[in-house]
């Protein structure tokens, strides 16, 4: 014998318990649980609604948003990319080289003009993607990988109590004369 499902209020969507009420509210008949008999049985026909008139407020339910899934950390590389120093000088030396224009070269590189002028008068340092293009096209080493030196971490000895001066940052203004 299948379990007999609960009936449950037209209005609120409460579980009725017991037989119920059932009540005519703008012609249609509902079954309604007890609070719902109390509150809208006594009203004259036509004076409510159970359908919403837009002039209440409606309360959203607000929903736990999923959290983001969290990317796998990324181990830092060991080394670090920089521009050599004499950069103006390497790039000058193979502009001249290259016996172009600047205006050819900026279309050969893909580099404007005032930029491959300031690069090569040391007027202006370049990214590192200026510089990958610098050096492919003169087959040049403009980028210098420098190695990260980890420095460790002060140990503290087991025994040691902090004091005041050691956790908080004591600004001490000074007095006007």
């Amino acid at each position: 014998m299948p379990k007999k499902q609960p009936k449950l209020c037209e209005i609120c969507g409460a579980q009725i318990r017991g037989p119920g009420h059932t009540i005519k509210l703008e012609g249609a008949e509902l079954l309604v649980c007890n609070s719902c008999y109390e509150r809208y049985s006594k009203k004259k026909p036509g004076t409510w609604s159970p359908m919403p008139t837009g002039r209440e407020r409606r309360r959203e339910v607000s929903r736990p948003r999923p959290r983001p899934k969290t990317m796998p950390k990324r181990e830092r590389p060991l080394y670090t990319e920089d521009i050599v120093e004499d950069y103006a000088e390497i790039v000058s030396n193979a502009i001249r080289k290259s016996g172009l224009s600047y205006e050819e070269l900026s279309h050969k590189v893909g580099l404007s003009v005032n930029v491959l002028r300031r690069i090569a008068h040391g007027e202006y340092m370049p990214t590192i993607d200026d510089a990958k293009k610098l050096e492919r096209y003169f087959k040049i080493t403009l980028i210098e990988r420098v190695e990260e030196v980890h420095e460790e971490k002060a140990k503290i000895p087991k025994d040691y109590e902090p004091t005041l001066g050691d956790i908080a940052r004591i600004k001490v203004k000074k007095r006007k004369k």
